[in-house]
């Protein structure tokens, strides 16, 4: 089975249910349709990431009950339950939809639901523990490597060869590590009144420095408006970001990133790319430690997508990512407004969301 799944219980099979399946296959959407109980809970146990619709519209007594217990079963899963007026007495669920609503709004939640990492409590725990148990030995090990190299004694090629591939390895672990803690980052920051073009010329500026040609395929929107930021964490987070979604084409396709307000709180920075080179589960995966560049066979010291969604959760911001038509990401980066005065920004038309 998937890493990631919309497992969909529907008991009832109803043009609706049915209309609704299609919506989320449309979507790209790895779905488990489940009609009994003991088929929904396999599907939830077996992804590590799966997101529980339990489609109760017209469902009878008995289908009720089935919900009940199904949802008391599935304790960590997320929930959305499907209701009509009429049915009462619905399970518990991280959201409810009441008919009317539209099959997009139930889309939009299981992109959200699977696509999100695991709560910063596990992963700080992880981290902690991973730096305790692996971290800490394993830089005692890569000393003793460095002493072994310097303490004048000869050796054959092939030990010379057996403590670099040692090395090697060590400092992979390092990094994995230290993503796993880079993910888990929420430390408070001071920001800086900045502009919002400043900061796309500062992250394009990184951008280049890094490989030039990539600049040219990157296809920046209107600018206008104001974020309070620490640039210089930002701005490294945004090229990082766009090198690899770059990175994840075939070499040609243009990365877009346009600019939009919502509800006057947030600046957004919408990506839109052609990722050809990653699988079907990315936008469930993209910001796992060490995925993405394992994913596309990056160096170790290649773009953290781990570290640049810390950078933007430190200010109370974060990157998200959704699966659009195919082969197409969309990532959109969240920046706190700077509410001392008008920038200029509108909120979105709810028309243009996908």
């Amino acid at each position: 089975m998937s890493p990631m799944a919309v497992v969909v219980f529907s008991p009832v099979h109803t043009p609706a249910s049915v209309t609704l399946l299609a919506a989320l296959r449309a979507a790209s959407l790895p779905v488990v349709v489940a009609t009994d109980r003991a088929t929904a809970r396999q599907g939830c146990s077996q992804a590590p990431r799966a997101a529980l619709v339990l489609d109760l519209r017209d469902a009878g007594p008995d289908e009720l009950l089935d919900g009940r217990t199904l949802a008391r079963e599935c304790p960590a899963t997320r929930r959305l339950v499907l209701r009509s007026a009429a049915v009462v007495a619905v399970p518990d669920g991280d959201a409810v939809l009441t008919e009317p609503f539209f099959a997009e709004q139930v889309v939009r939640w299981c992109m959200t639901t699977v696509g999100r990492p695991p709560d910063d409590g596990v992963l700080a725990d992880l981290a902690a523990g991973l730096s305790h148990e692996v971290l800490n030995p394993l830089t005692s090990m890569l000393m003793q490597i460095e002493m072994l190299r310097a303490d004048g004694s000869e050796r054959s090629v092939e030990e010379l060869a057996q403590l670099s591939l040692l090395e090697q390895s060590g400092k992979r672990i390092q990094a994995v590590v230290r993503d796993v803690a880079a993910a888990s980052e929420r430390q408070p920051i001071e920001g800086a009144v900045t502009e919002v073009a400043t900061l796309l010329d500062s992250a394009r500026a990184r951008l280049a420095a890094q490989e030039a040609a990539l600049v040219e395929r990157l296809t920046l929107g209107s600018s206008s408006g104001r974020v309070r930021i620490d640039l210089p964490l930002v701005a490294t987070a945004l090229a990082d970001l766009w090198a690899f979604l770059l990175a994840a084409g075939t070499g040609h396709e243009p990365l877009e990133v346009g600019i939009e307000a919502i509800d006057g709180s947030f600046v957004i920075l919408r990506h839109r790319a052609r990722t050809p080179r990653l699988p079907e589960d990315a936008a469930g995966r993209l910001f796992t430690p060490l995925w993405a560049r394992q994913a596309l066979g990056l160096p170790d010291k290649g773009p953290s997508l781990t570290s640049a969604r810390a950078a933007f959760r430190r200010h109370g911001g974060d990157l998200v990512v959704r699966s659009q038509r195919g082969e197409q990401l969309v990532v959109e980066g969240l920046l706190p407004r700077d509410t001392g005065a008008d920038n200029g920004l509108k909120p979105p038309d709810p028309s243009r969301s996908a």
